[in-house]
């Protein structure tokens, strides 16, 4: 059952729009959706605990984040030239890598399947590029799919760079996913990731980039181009041949 509560003052039309659509979407596990002029939140009980994620575009810590130049996601979605202009996201999820890379400039696609966390991308874009005059979020689109299917329907996709970000597989130690990853998984079905990633290197005119733990092994055991690293996960790049 999925709980709504509606705090909007400034954006109630956007926000009537989202209620309607997730009025009628109702998740295995209780949830409630919190949505308020600048945020959202989705709150539930986990391992019998309670966990409550606030996402927003426009909150200061993730801004600064993704304004910083010398990341390697950048790295792996462009090229030395910047010519590589339009993303497609397969794997949405929040949105923050769509997010980083739409703040340097890039035009980016993005694709999620579940249609709860689809509609909530869409009213925190909509009311960020209300409130804010940084033109990243007009370069940042939803669209509620299925990702392999979507790729199936168009073989000839208009984009530069493929993205995909497989959820992280289950780890050995006791640590805890955090409350976003938590609430995702809960949302979200696991797709079929070995096949899209391999429709993905079928239709990507220029790379396919993955995102991966550091040491996980590559998806369908297919050496990449390039890998750029950082402290607990890297990019495998696959060039277009």
């Amino acid at each position: 059952m999925l709980k709504i509560a509606n705090h909007t003052h400034y954006h109630k039309q956007l926000a009537r729009r989202l209620v309607e659509q997730a009025r009628h979407i109702a998740p295995e596990a209780d949830m409630t959706l919190g949505i308020n002029d600048s945020e959202i939140s989705l709150c539930s009980v986990i391992n019998g605990q309670h966990a409550c994620y606030t996402h927003s575009f426009t909150q200061p810590r993730l801004v600064k984040r993704a304004k910083q130049k010398n990341q390697a996601l950048l790295k792996a979605c462009n090229n030395k030239k910047q010519t590589l202009h339009r993303v497609l996201d397969l794997t949405a999820g929040w949105g923050k890598d769509s997010f980083i890379l739409a703040c340097h400039g890039q035009q980016v696609n993005m694709i999620e399947q579940n249609n709860l966390i689809a509609a909530c991308l869409n009213y925190l874009v909509e009311i960020a590029g209300l409130e804010q005059p940084d033109d990243c979020y007009q370069r940042m689109e939803v669209f509620h799919r299925n990702s392999l299917q979507y790729l199936q329907q168009n073989p000839t996709i208009d984009a530069d760079c493929v993205y995909l970000d497989p959820m992280f597989p289950a780890h050995k130690s006791s640590a805890k996913p955090s409350k976003d990853l938590q609430l995702l998984q809960m949302l979200t079905d696991n797709q079929d990731m070995e096949l899209l990633f391999a429709k993905a290197l079928e239709c990507a005119r220029h790379r396919v980039v993955v995102k991966r733990p550091l040491h996980a092994p590559t998806l369908n055991d297919i050496k990449p181009d390039i890998v750029y690293r950082e402290k607990t996960i890297r990019f495998d790049v696959y060039l277009g041949k």
